[in-house]
């Protein structure tokens, strides 16, 4: 999935073709490619009881950051062989295996089998809706204008669709998020933390990727290639971050990380029209990468510190919840102030690459104070020097009786 999003930023994001309605739907597309997979947390939950706590999230989180710049390679793999369609076609093999896998943990748990199976159709209809009607309109805003018809009348919808979803939420005997959870100490804030990071580190990747290819001219591998750097970064912060966690606590590395993470996205941001790989990325990459490679660690033990083991799963599945909202929503506002800025530029007459590049820079100098945003956030979040548990079914449930 992460080689569909990185692809849809090098064909159609690098054109900018979000003056025509096509190209609004298609980073509407992308990013609602980000509402996806809210239960990988959970999953790591469930299949790692025997490791250490803060050893698996260490790795989880690791591999999760790796992944997301090693799909920008691969995604530069296929575009430039068999090309860019053929990332669409690497997720359905995919979602089978997970699906699988998810029926195979199920099948284990009795607990589950004697629960009557439920689930908030009417409230995941809602807030799904509410968010994508909320990212087109931040789309679509810079193009009709902020104060026309359709911007009022579509944000307008989307404020409805969540609120009536918080509605449904507090009136249905299974809500999809039962709001009492957020009541939990530090929870709250970790998942805002988790929000607006990712508006700004997502924002990062899409528009140093326009400025390379638009700009340097990398062709769609060696764009990709460009961010492997990142993969290691994002390993040893991993790694670093599980074991600090025991000895300073989650809040001082969180906001330690997401300082660190603005100081290289802001070094990315006055890169020179015409710069190089080595002096003018390279740098502000690594450093992105060990700071936000660390608040991903970090931020998920502060999340789940204090949730209840059968909450665990809903806990988990909120953050990450959390994180592909702040990837939609931060790729959409940055969006509209990448063209706006353009725009502003192209109507005096300046010169259409330097046009474009002031308009980068400015999505990626807001990419970082979204970044410094979520420091202050992170203060609030509960400092706990131990992940939480887990183990998230009870073994002990799989003695039952069957006919109980």
């Amino acid at each position: 999935m992460e080689a569909a999003q990185g692809q849809v930023v090098s064909v159609a994001g690098s054109r900018l073709v979000l003056r025509s309605r096509l190209g609004a739907l298609t980073l509407v597309l992308l990013c609602a490619v980000q509402f996806r997979d809210i239960a990988d947390t959970s999953i790591v939950n469930i299949a790692l009881p025997s490791i250490q706590c803060n050893t698996a999230l260490g790795a989880w989180g690791a591999i999760s950051g790796m992944a997301a710049a090693a799909g920008v390679f691969f995604g530069g793999l296929l575009t430039q062989g068999p090309g860019w369609r053929w990332v669409f076609f690497l997720n359905p093999p995919i979602c089978v295996l997970a699906v699988a896998g998810v029926l195979a943990l199920l099948a284990n748990d009795s607990a589950a089998r004697h629960r009557p199976p439920t689930f908030d159709t009417q409230g995941a209809v809602l807030l799904t809706g509410g968010m994508l009607l909320l990212v087109y309109s931040l789309v679509r805003a810079p193009v009709v204008g902020w104060g026309s018809g359709q911007t009022i009348l579509t944000l307008a919808g989307s404020a409805i669709l969540v609120a009536a979803f918080v509605l449904n939420e507090m009136r249905s005997r299974d809500p999809l998020v039962p709001l009492a959870i957020l009541r939990v100490k530090g929870l709250a804030a970790a998942d805002l933390t988790q929000l607006i990071a990712f508006a700004g580190f997502f924002a990062m990747f899409f528009y140093a990727t326009l400025y390379m290819q638009e700009v340097l001219h990398y062709s769609p591998l060696k764009g990709g290639a460009a961010y492997l750097p990142i993969t290691v970064g994002f390993a040893l912060a991993g790694g670093i971050a599980s074991q600090l966690i025991t000895r300073i606590g989650t809040r001082p590395v969180v906001v330690a990380g997401c300082l660190t993470a603005a100081a290289g996205i802001y070094y990315v941001s006055r890169v020179p029209l015409h710069g190089t790989y080595v002096t003018d990325l390279l740098p502000g990459f690594i450093v992105m990468s060990l700071g936000a490679g660390s608040v991903f660690v970090s931020v998920a033990a502060a999340a789940n510190a204090g949730v209840p083991g059968d909450k665990a799963g809903l806990a988990a599945g909120l953050l990450n919840a959390f994180q592909q909202v702040g990837s939609a929503l931060g790729l959409a506002i940055l969006s509209a102030v990448a063209i706006t800025r353009t725009n502003n530029l192209a109507a005096a007459k300046a010169a259409r690459l330097l046009a474009f590049d002031a308009g980068y820079h400015q999505a990626l100098l807001v990419g970082s104070i979204l970044m410094t945003a979520a420091a202050l956030i992170a203060a609030r979040i509960g400092n706990t020097r131990a992940a939480a548990p887990l183990v998230l079914v009870n073994t002990e449930v799989a003695k039952e009786p069957a006919d109980s």
